[in-house]
């Protein structure tokens, strides 16, 4: 593990629940970034929570007092909108069921949004999600319009005394209500998401590792991708869950927190 660990040139942070809960920064988050930088190590931010735009990310880590350039950024729909025009270039008309801040991504990506006769449906995670829009969903998926959802997961971490249904729920919904999956997920846990950004920086998966807080979308995605998957227990997941599951499907490495990482990253590099 220490030779994996010393030969890594870029981590892809997972975001809710690995460098922050909800609204709240973890307080290790800012020196183990800071240590990054001394050690030469580059990062991006990768996420399937797709309720922002990517300048909504950055207006919200810089918030947080963490700077990052938009390309720092990906997210879900970034993955998606990539799955769409490589798959279907002629769609140019989407219904996206989605936050409404989250649009501008998919306008920037070269779409018109609509509510009629739509190319594409896709389904993202609407946290403003009202009756109305929810059946005009199923009514187009009944249609048999080519239908992507863009992330998987069931809920979204949170601080607060609440539980928050993600994308993965709308679409569990739906599928009881008319029968359909989506045709493709293209966020975590597809490597789709990691693979852009090893191309982006020239990286080969042994020089990458991925740090998340869940098993089915980070650990599975770096995994598939042949990164170094590294599970944190500072959100969903747990250590004895992680140890259950097959060899195959085991993170490479599982922490405690941005901290303990930090420790082991430097006594892999001998400081």
């Amino acid at each position: 593990m220490n030779d994996r660990l010393a030969k890594l040139r870029h981590i892809v942070f997972d975001m809710d629940g690995t460098i922050y809960l909800g609204r709240t920064l973890f307080k290790e988050t800012i020196p183990f970034l800071a240590l990054l930088r001394e050690f030469g190590v580059g990062y991006t931010f990768v996420t399937n929570n797709s309720s922002k735009s990517r300048a909504g990310y950055v207006r919200h880590l810089h918030e947080m007092g963490i700077v990052a350039p938009p390309d720092a950024v990906v997210t879900s729909a970034h993955a998606t909108i990539h799955h769409i025009r490589q798959n279907l270039p002629e769609a140019k008309r989407l219904f996206v069921l989605t936050a409404e801040d989250a649009l501008e991504d998919w306008r920037l990506g070269g779409f018109e949004i609509v509510d009629d006769e739509p190319d594409v449906l896709v389904v993202s995670w609407d946290f403003n999600l009202n009756y109305h829009r929810l059946c005009r969903t199923a009514y187009w998926l009944s249609r048999g319009v080519p239908y992507f959802a863009t992330h998987p997961d069931r809920t979204c971490p949170t601080d607060q005394e609440t539980v928050l249904p993600d994308c993965g729920a709308i679409c569990a919904l739906l599928e009881s209500a008319i029968g359909r999956r989506p045709d493709a997920i293209p966020g975590k846990p597809s490597p789709e998401m990691i693979q852009e950004v090893m191309d982006r920086h020239g990286l080969s998966p042994s020089e990458t590792a991925v740090i998340g807080d869940r098993l089915y979308t980070d650990v599975r995605m770096a995994r598939d991708a042949g990164a170094l998957a590294v599970l944190t227990l500072t959100g969903e997941a747990n250590a004895q869950e992680a140890l259950s599951l097959p060899a195959a499907h085991q993170p490479d490495l599982i922490v405690t927190d941005l901290d303990d990482l930090s420790r082991q990253l430097c006594a892999a590099r001998g400081v």
